[in-house]
């Protein structure tokens, strides 16, 4: 069960660190995005070429999307149908999740409600399609996952 949490949280966790850090220059650059990184006549230096283009950011989140919802199928032992509702849902939560953190006008606490809405909102939509057993072990995955984000919050307020 942490497994499944695990992979899907840090393959959110990943998609938004990533893309917050792309957006303020990242690596390194104290949240100065390229403004630091410019030579004496102004031109930009290789900074650029750590940032992740869209296509790759999109493959990581489908990979690692894909990588939950063989964790859950196996997991939770889901039949063809309630795979296919489950799917739909991770896809369209992440979807709106990575569309979030994309945002540069949201401040970062607006976000982390937001994320929080849309996990909590994909949570209750597949918990309607799970049989009793498997909500049971649906509801350690929830228990995981909000585990681990508490350690990351508080690692981040230190």
């Amino acid at each position: 069960m942490k497994t499944i949490q695990s992979i899907f949280l840090c393959g959110c966790l990943t998609l938004a660190f990533n893309t917050a850090s792309a957006q303020y220059g990242g690596y390194g650059n104290n949240g100065m995005g390229r403004q630091q990184s410019m030579g004496m006549g102004g031109a930009p230096s290789d900074a650029s070429r750590y940032t992740k283009s869209p296509e790759t950011i999109e493959k990581e989140r489908t990979e690692s999307t894909n990588k939950t919802i063989e964790s859950l199928k196996t997991e939770l032992n889901l039949d063809e149908l309630q795979l296919i509702v489950i799917k739909k849902e991770i896809e369209s939560g992440n979807k709106k999740i990575y569309d979030l953190i994309k945002n540069e006008e949201t401040s970062q606490e607006d976000k982390a409600r937001e994320i929080e809405a849309i996990t909590e909102k994909m949570d209750t939509t597949i918990n309607t399609f799970l049989n009793a057993e498997q909500k049971t072990k649906y509801k350690k995955v929830i228990e995981a996952r909000k585990e681990l984000m508490d350690k990351i919050k508080d690692k981040r307020l230190r």
